[in-house]
């Protein structure tokens, strides 16, 4: 390779690196394999020290991976945040015990191995034994603010137990467990939403949440491992790092091994591989430091990486089988989604037959196509994913996948058209069909499952079975018309065969009649989620039955109309702008028209600002506005109003009663002495108050508890009224 041709080829690995550190730190949404980005990393790593003259300070051989993102505020890390060298083989490792050795002018070295957590790195800061930060790596000496989204982490304290430095930085891992991620995915399953690919994907991208509430309900947890910043110094080597995090009470590695040269490093990295798949998290590799600390710091770091420690990537857990089909679900959204039907493959101790396929586009960028043979792996140690297939020894006449094709164009539970359209959630990325059909027997199935599930009216006992012959057997098209299916029909309704019957039972059936009875006192923003309305989540719903007395005044909802007037106002206000690049003025004639026109939006704007809008929350924005409004005044919309109407069913939002904290905010930080947080919360909204998680000049009170860190110091900054436990309740008392 010549001169011009390693330029060349480095440009393109440059930016072909930075494409994939966009993907996998800001979006968390990875496209291709640790392993396959460290080959592209090494072989640009190789070329810059074969050719130094074109080497750059900013090249991701140089820099840290950035996962900053907007809405943060970034802090400066006390002590720069370091990532780790990759190696994957025997021969790298104990090359590394080889050059430390030679620095150090001795081969009797000891060294600590601790599992690689597959997570999202985290620096925590305790001042005098208090959390009062939590930041993110960013690009290493900055980071992210994440401190809200941390102190919903359960098991992490929020003062260290005994004593502790004035100051310290404690690094670590923020994941969440295998157990969560699959409840995560059973429920979007039953919504008929895209799956999440792996769990530190969705703890990366969870981190990064502005809602805090969203964060809380997804349980991430944390392990704890590393130091940075520490004033004054009290530990002088990992091993004593460990025992004083667990001292301090901090959530550490279920087992960290101290060993001596590079042979029991080597055993010990062995071991840890044997024991992985019993820990919590996903471990997808062996981390390596040098224990004496003093050591650490004569060898010093590079520009990315400390020189003193490394990481042995572990290979994961793969199996080779058949393609033989691609079959297609559909879900309570009317979302097409492809699953791989594989000939049986044992694969981590269990039998694999299905795996999921995420989306056409996913299944075109890898090549995989029907009769293929392909490679499959536990993606993040918990869901089989396809990585890839051989076309090498693809069978001859095996096509292209072609989703739309595939189905012929139709639904095939229904037979109704589909539409493609695009998928928004930057955690399950990508493209997606949906049948337009509303009454689709699929949709039916999913949506009366999720009525019944425990997020939405919690009617317990009623399942995707039950769900799936009630809706087969016409009893339920709606899922209001569970109410009229009487008690004698659910417990004669036989879930198995005529040769196997399963009858569902009268126990079972006097279950769902008390529970869907319950179901009916529950409040307005319930019944919104659970009737799935389009382009609502929970905390759309809330924030609708907090503005809303019920389903009558939301059909016909100002603040609902104000929100689209607004966004076409704004649109209308872009193409009319004088100076406007996309629709340039004709003459200065024009220009004077479009800038009284402008005077004319911009008031009506303004007056929609300080009218119906007021207050009005980022969750209600012109799309779910305008999906809600179609809803209730389409076909669909109207029937389901008018059957819960005659079923005497009239939930009632949040404001319908105001109550003494009718239009304060509040903002709850550290550990209240009696209230949970979640209980704390429900007696603020059923006061009439609405509950943040940031602190602004609008908050009405802080309402403050042991351990409160950051948010109580903005308070006291903005004047903001700070309140304790005893106070809310003598306030709620006093209503």
């Amino acid at each position: 390779m010549n001169p011009a041709q390693a330029r060349q080829r480095m440009e393109t690995l440059r930016a072909e690196l930075r494409r994939h550190d966009e993907a996998y730190y800001r979006k968390a949404t990875p496209e291709i394999t640790d392993f396959e980005y460290d080959v592209l990393k090494t072989e640009l790593a190789d070329l810059e020290a074969r050719f130094p003259d074109f080497t750059d300070a900013a090249s991701p051989t140089q820099t840290v991976g950035d996962d900053r993102a907007p809405g943060f505020v970034e802090v400066a890390h006390r002590q720069r945040m370091l990532s780790l060298d990759n190696t994957y083989n025997e021969a790298e490792v104990r090359a590394f015990h080889a050059r430390l050795a030679r620095l150090l002018e001795t081969d009797d070295l000891r060294y600590t191995v601790e599992p690689k957590i597959d997570g999202l790195a985290v620096s925590l800061t305790y001042e005098a034994g208090r959390l009062v930060r939590a930041v993110t790596r960013g690009k290493g000496d900055r980071g992210d603010d994440v401190t809200a989204n941390v102190r919903t982490i359960r098991t992490l304290p929020h003062a260290l137990h005994g004593a502790a430095p004035n100051a310290v930085e404690i690094r670590g891992e923020i994941y969440l467990s295998a157990a969560e991620f699959e409840r995560i995915n059973a429920g979007r399953a039953a919504e008929g939403e895209a799956l999440y690919a792996n769990p530190r994907n969705l703890a990366a991208g969870t981190i990064k949440q502005l809602d805090t509430g969203e964060v809380a309900r997804r349980k991430l947890e944390i392990v704890l491992y590393g130091l940075g910043y520490c004033e004054p110094q009290t530990v002088r080597s990992q091993t004593e790092l460990h025992e004083q995090l667990k001292a301090w009470r901090l959530p550490v590695v279920e087992k960290l091994w101290r060993v001596r040269g590079i042979d029991e490093t080597w055993a010990a990295i062995r071991e840890l591989d044997a024991l992985r798949r019993t820990f919590a998290y996903g471990t997808d590799g062996a981390v390596v430091k040098l224990d004496d600390m003093a050591r650490q710091r004569d060898l010093g770091d590079t520009a990315k990486a400390p020189r003193w420690a490394i990481a042995y990537k572990f290979k994961p857990d793969t199996a080779r089988t058949r393609l033989r089909a691609i079959t297609i679900q559909v879900g309570k959204t009317g979302i097409l989604s492809p699953v791989a039907e594989l000939e049986p493959v044992l694969l981590a101790g269990s039998t694999i037959s299905r795996a999921t396929l995420h989306n056409e586009d996913e299944i075109r960028r890898k090549d995989i196509r029907v009769g293929d043979l392909v490679e499959i792996e536990k993606a993040g140690e918990v869901i089989p994913a396809v990585l890839r297939s051989f076309p090498e020894e693809r069978l001859a006449g095996a096509a292209e996948f072609d989703l739309f094709a595939l189905v012929g164009g139709k639904c095939p539970v229904c037979g109704t058209g589909i539409a493609r359209l695009e998928v928004a959630d930057e955690e399950a990325r990508g493209v997606a069909w949906k049948c337009q059909n509303y009454d689709c027997r699929a949709q039916r199935t999913g949506r009366l499952g999720f009525f019944c599930s425990r997020r939405a009216l919690a009617i317990d006992g009623l399942g995707d079975v039950v769900a799936a012959k009630l809706v087969e057997l016409e009893l339920v098209k709606d899922p209001p018309d569970l109410y009229d299916v009487r008690v004698e029909t659910l417990a004669t309704l036989n879930l198995g065969t005529v040769e196997e019957p399963r009858i569902f039972g009268e126990k079972n059936a006097a279950k769902i009649v008390a529970a869907r009875e319950a179901a009916k006192a529950l409040p307005l923003e319930k019944w919104l989620y659970a009737l799935s309305v389009p382009d609502v989540g929970e905390s759309t719903a809330r924030e609708l039955g907090r503005r809303h007395r019920s389903f009558a005044e939301l059909e016909e909802s100002g603040l609902l109309r104000a929100v689209v007037r607004k966004a076409e106002l704004l649109a209308r206000r872009e193409l009319e702008a004088p100076a406007s690049r996309k629709n340039p003025a004709k003459s200065e004639g024009d220009k004077a028209r479009r800038k009284e026109l402008c005077a004319q939006l911009d008031a009506e704007i303004a007056g929609l600002d300080a009218g119906v809008l007021a207050g009005a929350p980022a969750d209600i924005g012109p799309v779910v506005a305008a999906s809600v409004l179609e809803f209730f005044a389409g076909e669909a919309g109207r029937r389901l109003l008018a059957k819960l109407g005659a079923l005497g069913i009239d939930p009632q939002g949040t404001m319908a009663a105001a109550g003494v904290f009718t239009g304060k905010t509040f903002v709850l930080t550290g550990t209240l002495p009696a209230l949970k947080r979640e209980e704390a919360e429900q007696k603020i909204q059923a006061a009439g108050g609405k509950v943040s998680g940031s602190v602004s000049k609008k908050t009405s009170y802080v309402l403050a508890g042991a351990d409160a860190g950051s948010k109580l110091e903005k308070a006291r900054a903005l004047g903001v009224a700070v309140i304790d436990e005893a106070e809310l309740l003598r306030l709620l008392a006093g209503a």
